[in-house]
């Protein structure tokens, strides 16, 4: 989700972030035992609350979390860069999606 809020050399795959799937994600983890849950918890309740200000920071830690080697987050995109982003990313498929 965090693709379209991030500037990173590299993108493979994205889902849209949505307050219903932030939302669904962060009782997902509420109720988990994962290794992680605080990290998560943490992420998820500033997203909750429409707090994006360190969504590269949050990337990567769920980056890091994840291994990653490639698609390390390196800035913050405008709102008119995640707009598009949205736009290119999401609309195209949405379009996929109608007419399959």
């Amino acid at each position: 989700m965090t693709h379209q809020k991030v500037r990173a050399d590299e993108k493979w795959g994205a889902v849209q972030m949505t307050a219903e799937r932030i939302d669904m994600l962060y009782n997902i983890v509420k109720y988990s035992t994962y290794e992680n849950k605080d990290t998560l918890l943490g992420i998820l309740s500033k997203w909750k609350a429409g707090d994006f200000r360190t969504a590269d920071e949050d990337h990567n830690a769920l980056w890091r979390l994840q291994d990653g080697t490639i698609g390390k987050a390196t800035g913050i995109l405008s709102e008119e860069e995640e707009q598009e982003f949205i736009e290119k990313t999401f609309k195209n498929k949405k379009d996929e999606d109608e007419n399959e």
